[in-house]
């Protein structure tokens, strides 16, 4: 392999200053190889070249260095440019390759074109080697763009895919922390409506046990100090009267809040049995009219989701009677398209919305209540006189099939929900 010195030339030249080019010329003649390279010059082209002439010099070339320009015989004693080319293609080399041969058949010149060759010119004809060469390295240069555009494109595609799977990653990680947000946030309000709820409980137990029972012995004692005056003949005797009388009232009404507090655990009891019961309940212990609508009910809810809607209910009875003053009560149960809707309506006064942040204990746990079962709980006047309370559970959640966690056994308390609890357990 033999490499030139680099020549200046006075050809023609692009605004004074002649174009660089490194050229590899594979060609078994020197004396070829330097009238392919004076062409070159003449053309205006700041040459430098080397001659090679077989296929371990092309290899060696090729590792070397770049190359702008290959021009090629087609045919040499010891290779050819078919050799040449899958040279080239197994090296993934890129550049403008032109056979320059003394003779070669159309069909052949066709093959080499097939095969990678990008154009032939015939020696006696040089006069189309520069303008040849100037079409295919603007091509190559071209190519080269486009290779380079497609690369950036790739990078970048690659890159936004990376950036999308990690967007996609922090999304459902913080869709799975948001998740366990939520989850805990049911867990806690399930802890403070059954703490609650026991609270409730022992205060219904307190009022039966202790003070029922003070109560029932304070009326005993008034009845015998009515018999004993009643037997003095003292004028008293109507006052002591009305004492026990009024005595006997408060142990009434203390026996029926016990039974309230007391009577909060419905297990075992399906939704149409458990609204019955309480429907029967408001007759006899308050003397109101309570009426029940059961409608197009098949299927029961799992026994927690039971046991707060009784309890909403229970709560919404409750302030009709107590708030709202009411004299007519109508419990309503229907399945409207596969969700289970619960209504309580009073004819008592209209219910007002509050100003600001609820205080409400009982609106804020009914509330609670619906939240721990997926429910939505609505309250609303109706017209000038009366009030409906609203509770729709959807479809799947009022299914028996689904699986409903227990209140668990380690109560924890927050901080922010012990003025409910204060409340819950003094109404």
């Amino acid at each position: 392999m033999s490499i030139s010195t680099r020549e200046k030339s006075a050809g023609a030249t692009t605004n004074g200053v002649h174009k660089p080019l490194r050229a590899l010329l594979v060609e078994d003649s020197q004396i070829d190889a330097e009238l392919l390279a004076r062409a070159l010059q003449r053309g205006g082209f700041d040459l430098t070249w080397a001659r090679i002439d077989t296929a371990e010099d092309m290899q060696q070339a090729l590792r070397k260095q770049m190359w702008d320009l290959i021009l090629c015989d087609h045919a040499m004693p010891h290779f050819s440019a078919p050799e040449a080319l899958e040279l080239l293609k197994h090296n993934q080399v890129d550049v403008p390759f032109i056979i320059v041969s003394g003779y070669i058949e159309e069909e052949t010149a066709v093959g080499a074109m097939k095969a990678g060759a990008h154009d032939y010119i015939m020696k006696d004809r040089l006069a189309r080697l520069v303008p040849a060469v100037e079409r295919e390295l603007r091509d190559a240069e071209v190519r080269r763009a486009r290779a380079k555009s497609e690369e950036a494109l790739r990078r970048a595609h690659e890159d936004l895919e990376l950036r999308v799977e990690q967007r996609t990653a922090d999304l459902k990680a913080a869709n799975l922390k948001l998740e366990n947000v939520i989850e805990e946030r049911k867990r806690l309000e399930s802890e403070l409506l059954e703490i609650a709820e026991n609270e409730r409980r022992r205060i219904g137990f307190d009022l039966h046990d202790d003070l029922g029972q003070k109560l029932t012995g304070m009326a005993l004692m008034m009845k015998g100090l009515e018999r004993k005056l009643a037997n003095e003949g003292n004028p008293c005797v109507a006052e002591a009267h009305r004492i026990h009388a009024l005595t006997e009232e408060i142990i009434h009404h203390t026996h029926n809040l016990a039974r309230q507090f007391s009577s909060l655990d419905v297990k075992g009891d399906d939704l149409s049995t458990l609204l019955k019961g309480l429907a029967a309940n408001v007759k006899r212990l308050f003397e109101v009219t309570c009426n029940l609508s059961i409608k197009g009910v098949t299927s029961e809810p799992a026994q927690h989701t039971t046991l707060q809607l009784y309890k909403i209910a229970q709560e919404a009875v409750s302030n009709a009677i107590k708030h709202g003053k009411a004299t007519q009560v109508s419990i309503g149960l229907v399945d409207q398209a596969g969700h289970l809707v619960m209504t309580v309506k009073n004819d008592g006064l209209p219910f007002s919305e509050p100003s600001g942040k609820s205080t409400r204990m009982g609106l804020r746990i009914m509330h609670y209540r619906a939240n721990t079962i997926g429910a939505v709980l609505e309250v609303k006047a109706l017209g000038k006189n009366g009030t409906i309370v609203t509770c729709t559970l959807a479809g799947k959640a009022s299914s028996k099939t689904k699986q409903q966690s227990a209140p668990p056994r380690e109560m924890r308390i927050l901080p922010e929900n012990l003025g409910a609890l204060e409340a819950a357990a003094h109404p």
